[in-house]
């Protein structure tokens, strides 16, 4: 699963700041929606951009910023110059995309920490509370914050088993629309490699 997928869509992100962006809106199109959503909502955004009805309330401010930032996050993301810690940082400043979702972002884009999402909270015992970051935390404060995301995700047995493990979760949960774990990962594909 993670072994085919997720490599094909970290080399479509690196091609461009475009790219890029496409990912993190996919990302943003599965905050707080059923995951087997998100390939209609990507296919609004391609129809309508800006005025999709997916972007509603503060999707449509983030979907701004994603692709206002797109130029400056492709290049900390694809950079060899900070850690996985601070590439983090400078994607969860993104309006509304966060820590956890930022670690998704990375983990498609890079095979690196995951997506500590509600399901994956639920299921390892952790509280989302760990990993907050917001403005008025010190840069040192917030950088632990980030360091101690990515040592649980790596404690957790790293990107490639919580992505596998994840897929067949979802399996599990809604077998009619996705029979096995490899069908939910390939639907990342789908979402996003036009």
């Amino acid at each position: 699963m993670y072994t085919t997928h997720q490599p094909k869509i970290a080399k479509f992100a690196r091609q461009n700041p475009d790219n890029l962006a496409r990912v993190e809106t996919f990302v943003l199109t599965s905050i707080q929606k059923l995951f087997y959503t998100c390939k209609d909502q990507m296919n609004q955004i391609d129809a309508n951009g800006i005025k999709a009805t997916s972007l509603n309330g503060s999707k449509r401010r983030s979907y701004k910023e994603i692709m206002a930032t797109k130029d400056y996050m492709f290049d900390k993301v694809f950079s060899k110059k900070i850690s996985v810690a601070e590439k983090l940082l400078e994607v969860s400043s993104i309006y509304g995309i966060g820590t956890v979702k930022a670690g998704f972002v990375l983990q498609l884009c890079l095979g690196k920490v995951g997506c500590l999402d509600v399901h994956n909270l639920r299921r390892y015992g952790l509280t989302p509370a760990s990993f907050k970051v917001n403005d008025k935390m010190s840069e040192a404060t917030a950088l632990a914050k980030a360091n101690l995301y990515e040592k649980t995700c790596i404690d957790l047995g790293g990107s490639k088993h919580l992505w596998d493990s994840w897929c067949n979760y979802v399996s599990d949960l809604y077998p009619l629309t996705f029979p096995t774990g490899n069908d939910v990962s390939r639907f990342h594909v789908e979402c996003i490699l036009k």
